[in-house]
């Protein structure tokens, strides 16, 4: 199926959890910080902030743009009740560069482990992740190869293969002069102009079918792995990550709830912020599932 760029319900929300105004763009003079600064995380420099004044810590891990504060905006202006959340940016994106951002074959896996190095220094043993779009996929290795540190995972609109079906998608995707404005400026924001956007665009298409063909597993070796409980948010109206990929980690992952959400799309923290936000504070807090219909 062709995306139709201009269409609301075909907006490729990959970019940002956007809310359509400029909030996430100015967060740091509505919500003060806990803390920030900036870590050597395997020799590469990591930007992080912390929020809210909670004992309950929850990392959350961005989608393409990689930067914290424009993907969980939602989030921040309302951190869950008895939560830290630690936000970041990514190697090679916002503060955490130079370089530039790269999408080498094992980047989710990178990723991950940068994330691991940032929680150690900054003296976080144990704690919960959130991973939306490409987050998810690292946040997903990270509690794979982290047992004994995470307590909770939360995965939002995530997979952990490649499909044919997701490549046909990603090919009526290359030219991100296409995309609806809000979303082009994003990439902007992020990456300082649209010769550097489309570039980093085009390198991040270029690995996802290079890991295609050489067999699509970005992490479906690691769910066996996973030992925490994991709660996985899937809307049915998602025309990037296909509902079948939540079926799948659901299926893969013990301990797991799988919340279909049937009238949700890609960016799920943008439509349902207040039931997320209570999800993660049951989960976090209180150790439960909840229904999504009593969030």
């Amino acid at each position: 199926m062709a995306l139709n760029l201009q269409n609301e319900e075909d907006l490729p929300s990959t970019f940002t959890q956007d809310s359509g105004d400029d909030e996430q763009h100015d967060i740091h003079q509505i919500v003060a910080t806990t803390s920030q600064g900036s870590l050597s995380v395997h020799g590469q420099k990591l930007y992080y902030c912390t929020w809210g004044k909670g004992t309950e810590i929850l990392v959350a891990m961005p989608g393409f743009l990689g930067i914290g504060e424009m993907d969980f905006v939602r989030l921040i202006k309302s951190v869950p009740s008895g939560v830290l959340l630690v936000t970041f940016h990514v190697r090679g994106c916002g503060r955490s560069k130079p370089p530039d951002r790269a999408f080498p074959l094992d980047f989710y896996q990178q990723d991950a482990d940068d994330c691991a190095c940032m929680m150690e220094q900054l003296g976080f043993k144990q704690y919960s992740v959130l991973g939306w779009c490409l987050g998810g996929i690292s946040a997903t290795v990270l509690a794979a190869d982290h047992p004994q540190n995470v307590k909770n995972l939360i995965l939002l609109s995530s997979r952990a293969l490649l499909t044919k079906q997701d490549l046909d998608r990603l090919e009526t995707l290359k030219d991100v002069t296409t995309f609806k404005p809000k979303i082009l400026r994003d990439l902007i924001l992020a990456y300082g102009d649209v010769e550097m956007a489309q570039s980093t665009w085009s390198s991040f298409i270029n690995t996802f079918f290079e890991i295609f063909n050489r067999g699509g597993d970005m992490c479906q070796s690691k769910l066996s792995k996973i030992q925490c409980p994991t709660a996985i948010l899937q809307g049915v109206g998602d025309v990037l990550v296909p509902s079948f990929h939540a079926q799948y980690l659901h299926d893969h992952i013990d301990q797991s709830h799988l919340y279909m959400i049937s009238d949700g799309l890609h960016a799920l923290l943008q439509q349902f912020p207040a039931k997320i936000q209570k999800l993660i504070e049951a989960l976090l807090i209180e150790g439960v599932f909840v229904p999504w219909d009593k969030l």
